[in-house]
């Protein structure tokens, strides 16, 4: 019978200290670098029209960013609109995720546009949005 025993206490000290040495060079690695912003940070804030139908970039700019991480009245306006009248199943929750993004790349795919999942002026002329009782196109929109 063959017996174990536990190995020597200088050697269990520097196994403690390898695993704190570990374990603090993983926290590490998860911090952002310093610098360096999200990439949904990066993408601006949008509001909506007047109508409160499209997202814009200001009163009179409607070429408005949208992606992954942005929330708002914004993304509201963008979800009502996928759902409502683009045939997307997704909810209306202000915040862009990843069913979000899947719904607009739904729709880039079938305008024959770049299939990025971010939400641009192209996209925004390339589906209907929600008017009240109705769906209509972007231009008719404006």
């Amino acid at each position: 019978m063959q017996t174990t025993t536990a190995p020597p206490r200088r050697t269990r000290r520097g196994m403690r200290t390898l695993a704190v040495g570990v374990a603090a060079a993983t926290a590490l690695l998860a911090l952002p670098v310093l610098g360096a912003a999200p990439a949904a940070a990066a993408l601006p804030s949008c509001t909506t029209t007047d109508r409160g139908a499209i997202p814009a970039a200001g009163r009179d700019n409607h070429q408005c960013v949208l992606g992954s991480g942005n929330q708002g009245v914004a993304v509201k306006a963008l979800q009502k609109s996928l759902r409502d009248c683009n045939k997307q199943s997704i909810g209306v929750d202000g915040s862009y995720g990843p069913k979000t993004r899947q719904a607009v790349i739904n729709v880039q795919r079938k305008a024959g546009l770049a299939q990025d999942g971010v939400y641009g002026p192209k996209t925004a002329r390339a589906m209907l949005w929600s008017s009240g009782q109705s769906c209509r196109t972007y231009l008719s929109m404006l």
